[in-house]
């Protein structure tokens, strides 16, 4: 992988807290629609870490300008260090994508070329995730000759995709939270490999199935608390005490005006603490499946024109692209 094409530009904000401390480096790949809620999770890791010297890499497709200022704000005022690169787009273009899961996922695929061998070790963390505890007993743990610490994907799916994968350890993670050793994953050629079985393969879940193949046998499975999954799409879900980090893995996003789910207000809490709780959330669903979630909430709160409306045009929608196909 040629990082000098993957890498369009580079700045660098903030300062670190305690200089004396080895500092938690921790990855995130966004692109403009996602910066929002990777500022909330950036502020709830930092509410929960006060004792800690924090370094963020931002792998980002797109952002805007009042972003950039949001995040160096954000760095002086908690005196933490972002590092924020622009990503060429073109590099992954030749990759499978969906409506839900754009280009931008395929940037955790530079974090190991690009950070190495200045960092040894980074946590990467999908945006949609908050922190509640102390990421400190994460980083001490010992990954006994492992390329990466992963967490046990939850769902129905996970035994037969297994089969599917061909996987000879029967055990499927979510690839959400990867810490990861750099040096490891650099020798064994993770992110190129990666990328070749992409092109070969059309996969379900995309890149998150092509690391269970490599790392298949490799990879440390640690405690669920931290990688725990909340399903917004199941009422029952909900955040347990244990949980450090809380993955909103789930289509329907705490973000989203019609998720309904009592567990956003996790999310809520840390996006009002942010430098973006003035940003409006996600109003206006793009697909059918988000047509008739919005139907389901206005439904739920007892707008019953609204949700006939929304369950109306997702109807339309869905019966356009139906015929299309």
């Amino acid at each position: 992988m040629n990082i000098k094409h993957a890498v369009l530009e580079q700045q660098s904000f903030g300062r670190i807290k305690y200089v004396e401390k080895k500092p938690i480096h921790i990855a995130f790949g966004v692109d403009a629609n996602f910066i929002r809620p990777m500022g909330v999770a950036m502020t709830s890791i930092i509410d929960n870490n006060p004792n800690q010297s924090l370094i963020f890499h931002v792998f980002a497709n797109s952002i805007e300008t009042v972003d950039v200022e949001r995040l160096k704000i954000l760095a002086d005022r908690e005196e933490v260090f972002i590092h924020l690169y622009l990503i060429n787009q073109d590099v992954f273009k030749s990759l499978q994508t969906t409506w839900n899961y754009t280009v931008a996922t395929y940037n955790r695929f530079i974090v190991a070329k690009l950070l190495y061998p200045s960092v040894e070790r980074v946590i990467y963390m999908d945006a949609d995730m908050v922190c509640t505890g102390n990421l400190g007993e994460l980083v001490k743990m010992n990954f006994e000759d492992n390329i990466a610490m992963v967490v046990h994907d939850q769902g129905k799916f996970v035994a037969s995709h297994m089969k599917t994968l061909d996987l000879k350890h029967d055990r499927y993670f979510n690839a959400g939270m990867l810490y990861i050793d750099l040096k490891a994953w650099n020798e064994n050629q993770i992110s190129e490999q990666a990328i070749e079985l992409l092109r070969q393969r059309k996969f379900f879940l995309l890149d998150q199935d092509a690391l269970n193949i490599l790392l298949d046998g490799r990879a440390k499975f640690i405690d669920r608390r931290w990688n725990e999954i909340c399903n917004m799409e199941k009422k029952n879900s909900k955040v347990s005490e244990e949980a450090v980090l809380v993955h909103f893995a789930s289509r329907n996003k705490p973000w989203h005006t019609w998720c309904i789910h009592p567990e956003k207000e996790l999310f809520i809490r840390y996006s009002e603490a942010s430098l973006w709780k003035d940003v409006p959330f996600f109003s206006q669903p793009r697909s059918y499946k988000e047509m008739k979630m919005m139907g389901a909430a206005m439904l739920h709160q007892g707008n019953y024109k609204e949700a006939l409306s929304w369950y109306w045009r997702y109807w339309k929608v869905r019966k356009k692209e139906k015929n299309s196909i």
